[in-house]
């Protein structure tokens, strides 16, 4: 709104994010509260020091199994939504309320969707807003390159942070994708009774 808004039109958050990467990633000097999640984003794909293979134990606490990109692609069936969990949704208790409802009412629409599970890392938002451009430029790549091994028609995501490097940063590195946001879907599903 600054920018929109500024009678001389200066674009000051281009600014503030070069002075960040500036900083991380020609002088080193960030606070030391990022060095632990730059190691966890390096490490295990995510903000969290949780292991990748933990990323999809959300799901053990649904009634109905949920598939993965890769079970359905093995079977050779075609997924219509590829739901992205991110890194909140698959690991933060409060958020995987959210996971767990957003796909217990996939499954109750009928919705043909997967996840990727274990193969799921972060996009490299978090490392970008706070300038590690390098680790973000990696991990979107990886993203990209998972996303690109699989068919479906769209990705949904809970998550405004993954929504928006999915769908505005990916296009820049041949990641291009229908992306709706979880909100969007459900008033398509209520507007079309199914929810």
């Amino acid at each position: 709104a600054c920018v929109e808004h500024c009678p001389v039109y200066i674009e000051h958050v281009p600014m503030i994010v070069g002075m960040r990467q500036h900083l991380v990633l020609e002088q080193a000097d960030f606070p030391d509260e990022l060095a632990p999640v730059f190691n966890n984003l390096e490490r295990f794909g995510s903000p969290y020091p949780f292991p990748q293979s933990q990323r999809d134990d959300w799901t053990r606490r649904l009634d109905a199994p949920v598939r993965t990109m890769a079970d359905a692609a093995a079977a050779g069936d075609e997924v219509e939504v590829l739901f992205f969990v991110g890194c909140l949704g698959s690991f933060d208790r409060r958020n995987q309320q959210t996971t767990l409802s957003l796909v217990r009412i996939l499954q109750a629409a009928g919705i043909n969707f997967a996840i990727l599970g274990k193969e799921e890392t972060c996009t490299g938002d978090p490392a970008k807003r706070v300038g590690n451009e390098y680790l973000a430029q990696v991990m979107a790549e990886q993203t990209v390159e998972t996303l690109n091994q699989y068919s479906f028609k769209k990705i949904v995501t809970a998550c405004p942070h993954c929504f928006n490097a999915i769908s505005n940063e990916f296009p820049q590195i041949g990641g291009n994708y229908e992306v709706v946001h979880h909100r969007q879907l459900l008033n398509q599903l209520i507007a079309e009774g199914r929810a």
